[in-house]
């Protein structure tokens, strides 16, 4: 019984680790957005170019990272009370995520050494096999129906309905298209998955 309450204990702190700092890779992921410009014909929906576009996406990430930045502006862009609530709420949950990974990535890099070094790794061998399902799981949703699996998300996340953005009164959006976040998803995904298979 003890044993098993250290491997779910352990388990839940590497896997909440793995998570937060594969959320946080993600959302710092600038060249993801780069490759989504030509891609997704980003050029064209916002009259934008790449360098306009690339400085407009790095207000959004360092307002939604750095605490010392108390509001976002744009250069290119206008928004609505509506839309800078989003980005507001939006910044909350990635300070969460940073305070939980600032303290579970070192004590899930420590548990894991420990682990391998005392060869108990094998504790762990079920959670990830559960993660790893969930995960692959997670990515075949989202291949069949992504913009169900995108209200879903947001409908529990966010109490409010400022996450339908009107591009007409926040054209920030046409930046922004669902298939962006798609590969966002896939990436943070890919980057658990990959976290934990490792």
């Amino acid at each position: 019984m003890k044993l098993t309450l250290k491997q779910i204990s352990f388990s839940i702190i590497i896997i909440l680790g793995c998570l937060s700092l594969a959320i946080f890779l993600t959302v710092n992921s600038v060249w993801l957005f780069a490759i989504n410009i030509p891609m997704l014909h980003l050029v064209k929906a916002t009259g934008l170019e790449p360098t306009q576009m690339l400085h407009e996406y790095t207000q959004i990430i360092k307002y939604l990272q750095l605490p010392w930045i108390s509001s976002l502006h744009f250069h290119y862009f206008f928004s609505s009370m509506k839309g800078m609530q989003h980005f507001s709420d939006v910044r909350h949950l990635i300070m969460l995520n940073n305070f939980v990974g600032l303290f579970l990535v070192p004590i899930t890099g420590y548990l894991l050494h420990r682990l391998n070094k005392k060869s108990l790794t094998w504790l762990l061998i079920t959670p990830i096999k559960v993660v790893v399902t969930l995960s692959l799981m997670i990515i075949v949703m989202m291949f069949l129906n992504f913009d169900q699996l995108f209200i879903y998300f947001h409908e529990l996340l966010f109490r409010n309905n400022d996450w339908l953005f009107d591009p007409n009164t926040d054209p920030v959006i046409n930046m922004l298209p669902d298939t962006f976040f798609f590969w966002n998803a896939l990436a943070c995904s890919s980057s658990s998955f990959v976290e934990h298979w490792a």
